[in-house]
């Protein structure tokens, strides 16, 4: 009788020093596997962030487009008008509409010029983003992780 209260009173103290022991359900390669994979997220993570910035600038360009188109209209007809106001002939009927007609050509012939400008260093920040992308994407089919889970 007393050898079975022994062993009991032994199995019953040894039960929290097995209870306490660790044993991981996951190996050192799966970590290195589950970290890259966690790089992956971020770089498509990133990826996806500069795909929305992207999308953003485009939306710039197309309100800097309808601008530039508006302002070439205006330098077209501004033109029209000063050239219509000068005869076959080649002399000019009134000297000051002339002059205000000829200077206003000119300030939206500017203006289509600074339009122009914009436009282009829009669609220049666009064609960085998209360089951008590439690179990124390009780095991440470098990184094909094949997860694996080992567990004991």
């Amino acid at each position: 009788m007393k050898k079975l209260i022994f062993a009991c009173l032994i199995s019953v103290g040894s039960i929290p020093a097995v209870a306490q022991t660790y044993h991981p359900k996951v190996s050192k390669d799966s970590l290195n596997i589950l970290t890259n994979r966690v790089e992956v997220l971020k770089m498509n993570i990133k990826v996806l962030e500069l795909k929305i910035k992207e999308a953003g600038e485009e939306a710039d360009v197309e309100k800097l487009r309808l601008k530039l188109l508006e302002a070439n209209g205006n330098a077209k007809v501004s033109s029209e008008n000063h050239s219509g106001n000068i005869n076959k002939s080649g002399l000019i009927v009134d000297q000051k509409a002339a002059e205000k007609l000829a200077k206003k050509a000119k300030s939206d012939t500017e203006d289509a010029k600074k339009a122009l400008e914009r436009y282009n260093k829009q669609v220049a920040k666009v064609e960085d983003i998209r360089t951008q992308i590439q690179g990124e994407e390009r780095k991440l089919s470098y990184k094909k992780p094949q997860v694996v889970y080992d567990y004991k």
